[in-house]
């Protein structure tokens, strides 16, 4: 018996390596997700980001307002 796929069976083996390929591709992405930082710490980016967003636009309204003053004077 040699082995050959007859041909209602040919397409079988194709299927099964693309299972198998997704099945990786899954895995892969749910360890992405597994290996992602804690919400936490993402939390505490986004504050900290804000802050020091809102400390140079402070700075910079206070250089240009103290600019203006002493070219008024």
């Amino acid at each position: 018996m040699n082995n050959e796929i007859c041909k209602h069976h040919s397409g079988l083996v194709q299927m099964v390596r693309d299972v198998k390929d997704d099945t990786q591709k899954q895995w892969e992405i749910i360890d992405k997700i597994r290996n992602r930082p804690p919400i936490w710490c993402t939390a505490v980016i986004a504050i900290l980001t804000g802050l020091l967003s809102a400390v140079s636009t402070y700075a910079a309204l206070a250089i240009n307002f103290v600019s203006a003053i002493s070219a008024a004077n």
